[in-house]
């Protein structure tokens, strides 16, 4: 009786079935269900549910033999008497009811965090596909800009265009130029948040790649670069996709330091771990602990109103960074002491991970 009345006062849908009909209900599905306990009785489990989670919720449910019981957990959908959808997190043991196999279920509904998630997720689609729209818009008038501009600067004589002019071309190039990239960075973000990017592994040397991310942009003549990388060191994943990767990470970490810039670039690993580990150290002016999970996010700085301008950064690259890595089934990890320096590491996969 006292466990009864404790079933009955539980504010989780509580019930027992036996090849797929209800034999006991609480108050509480009733409540889920918008049923009365009267016509819930007798009736088939599936008389509740979503059509399509039938044949599931069946294999689900079937009673099984092991000792100890095991318990499933799953996710279904139901529909109530007013027709509305609702999702619950079902729980299922193997039980003996009045002598005979039967499966207690327990139901946790979580239809408003779901329809919450679901309007979160249809929030992102909307928001990838205006920033998709808006970088592809503002693409389009750049392209002219840029043919006109470089024209220009490239035969000031023939134009003629004295030497003052064309240094104010010049800049306004490298302003140009620099939306440029800005904007090809959020169709790539949008691309890779969209699911739809593939990677096309492959093993490949490390110290080549390494050597062409510092020389293409001569990041060695704006720092002290050391490393320190076994020659032989292979990598499996997308060679040019891990490129920018680097490139990225090489670039702010120059870009945040203090003068003299010293970077250090190391690898680390135990012969019995499963990841390479990648790290760049700065000697820039580092990063709160409260924010280390942030500058991961888009559109995110350590210090958003005072970095933004002084470095002319929009906080993109390293979350582009990080989710290319995660394809890859890694991760980037970060450690810093502010005014000290920073240190990036990137954790590899040595083998190639099943990931999209």
């Amino acid at each position: 009786m006292k466990y009864g009345n404790l079933m009955e006062k539980s504010p989780m849908s509580v019930l027992v079935i036996r090849s797929d009909r209800i034999l006991y209900a609480n108050q509480a599905f009733s409540v889920f269900s918008g049923y009365k306990d009267a016509e819930i009785i007798g009736k088939n489990m599936s008389f509740f549910m979503n059509s399509r989670d039938h044949q599931d919720f069946t294999e689900f449910t079937k009673f099984q033999q092991e000792q100890p019981p095991r318990a499933n957990r799953g996710e279904f959908r139901f529909v109530t008497k007013s027709g509305n959808l609702r999702v619950a997190i079902t729980l299922t043991i193997p039980v003996i009811h009045l002598g005979e196999p039967a499966t207690l279920i327990n139901l946790v509904d979580i239809s408003e965090k779901q329809r919450f998630e679901d309007r979160i997720q249809l929030d992102n689609e909307r928001r990838r596909g205006i920033i998709m729209t808006i970088a592809h818009e503002l693409r389009t008038p750049l392209q002219p800009i840029l043919g006109y501009l470089n024209l220009l600067v490239d035969d000031p004589e023939g134009f003629g265009i004295n030497e003052d002019t064309k240094k104010i071309l010049e800049r306004c190039l490298v302003s140009i130029d620099r939306e440029r990239q800005i904007i090809n960075q959020m169709l790539e973000l949008s691309i890779l948040e969209s699911g739809k990017l593939r990677l096309n592994s492959m093993k490949f040397l490390f110290s080549p790649l390494l050597r062409g991310v510092l020389d293409t942009n001569g990041y060695c003549t704006k720092a002290e670069i050391s490393t320190n990388i076994p020659d032989n060191l292979m990598i499996t994943g997308d060679m040019d996709r891990l490129f920018g990767v680097f490139d990225s990470l090489v670039s702010n970490a120059i870009n945040f330091s203090n003068p003299p810039r010293k970077i250090s670039i190391f690898y680390h690993s135990d012969m019995d771990d499963n990841f390479h580990h990648i790290s760049i150290e700065d000697n820039g002016i580092g990063i709160s602990e409260n924010a280390y999970s942030s500058i991961f996010e888009p559109f995110q700085l350590a210090d958003a109103a005072k970095l933004s301008r002084r470095y002319d950064r929009i906080g993109l690259s390293l979350s582009i960074a990080k989710k290319i890595v995660q394809m890859h089934g890694g991760d980037i990890t970060v450690e810093s002491v502010l005014s000290v320096g920073s240190t990036f590491t990137l954790h590899l996969p040595k083998t190639e991970q099943n990931t999209p």
